[in-house]
């Protein structure tokens, strides 16, 4: 009788460690955690990367980032926490309209403006997490002539929200690359503006 108690004890003890031994694997195989279950302090700058490598090791904790109903696995932080829409670009994005001029071009907000792009793709856009914007366009952020157009039907960068001023300053800062030069340029720290000479316009287009 004795022996069958101890037998049962264990038989417990024994299946207890497999347990216990089955979860340490499964979180030891995930990127970058700690024996407490956490993420590296820089872990959003290059959690991105990280996922591309072996997108299961995400999901095994953290679950679904397509479904917000199935999100937030055994970690119960969901992808959705921090990218409302989901971490992947919508269908159909690859459409010139849509990453365009409803994208990029759009006023700043959750997956629209120049300012979100550049949290992927990095700060010229070509130096991201996210594959490089010059992959297909050689001249991003924008495309190749007639990027200045004047017609309503050329991709026209008058047609692109003011709210993205300040990305377009990195490269057009005092009318740098521009045949167009402000006269006289903005007093220093002016907030960048499409018709205030920080960059290549005054008050009119010319």
């Amino acid at each position: 009788m004795r022996n069958a108690s101890l037998l049962a004890q264990f038989i417990l003890a024994a299946a207890f460690a497999l347990f216990l031994g089955g979860c340490t694997t499964a979180n030891t195989q995930a990127p970058s955690v700690s024996p407490q279950g956490k993420h590296p302090a820089d872990w959003v700058n290059v959690h991105w990367s990280e996922y591309l490598k072996n997108p299961d090791q995400c999901r095994t904790c953290h679950g679904s980032i397509t479904d917000k109903a199935a999100a937030g696995g055994i970690s119960g932080v969901s992808c959705f926490t921090c990218h409302p829409t989901g971490p992947l670009h919508q269908a159909g994005w690859a459409a010139p309209q849509k990453h365009g001029r409803l994208g990029a071009q759009a006023a700043p907000a959750e997956m629209a403006g120049f300012a979100y792009c550049a949290k992927c793709h990095g700060s010229t856009y070509d130096n991201g997490l996210a594959v490089s914007c010059k992959s297909c366009h050689t001249r991003a952020p924008h495309p190749s002539a007639p990027w200045n157009g004047a017609t309503a039907d050329a991709p026209s960068h008058a047609r692109t929200d003011a709210g993205n001023a300040a990305e377009c300053a990195k490269c057009h800062l005092n009318g740098a690359n521009s045949t167009l030069k402000p006269n006289p340029p903005a007093p220093a720290g002016t907030v960048p503006g499409c018709f205030n000479n920080t960059m290549c316009h005054g008050r009119s287009f010319e």
